[in-house]
């Protein structure tokens, strides 16, 4: 009686183990980062290119920065291109590594500045 219970179990969890790397395989679609600040929320893509998605606030330009800090990386400012209304992709590559970065989104527009940070893993 005990002994199904428990061939149901480790089922489950091999199951969920392939659902977990499946999910989570290259090229099987990144999940974006969501974000507020108090003028302006977005949704990040953070990927090479980052993609930065607007969904609050009218924004008119948008700048990036990353920082490594277990590694002491960090990119100068980057700009980013405005390719439909509320959307902006970075100019270059912003993740020199695989690892957790910090991100920091500056964010220009008729709600005024403001500087939104958040810490993502970059894997490829």
């Amino acid at each position: 009686m005990r002994r199904p219970r428990i061939l149901i179990a480790i089922c489950l969890l091999v199951a969920g183990g392939l659902f977990f790397v499946t999910a989570s395989w290259p090229g099987s679609g990144l999940a974006s980062v969501k974000v507020a600040g108090d003028r302006y929320s977005v949704a990040v893509l953070p990927a090479d290119p980052v993609e930065v998605r607007v969904t609050s606030g009218r924004a008119e330009a948008v700048t990036l920065a990353a920082v490594m800090p277990s590694m002491g990386h960090a990119r100068p400012p980057v700009g980013t291109v405005q390719t439909d209304v509320g959307r902006f992709v970075a100019e270059e590559d912003m993740f020199a590594m695989d690892g957790v970065w910090e991100v920091s989104i500056t964010l220009s527009g008729a709600e005024g500045r403001e500087v939104i940070t958040f810490s993502t893993v970059v894997s490829r």
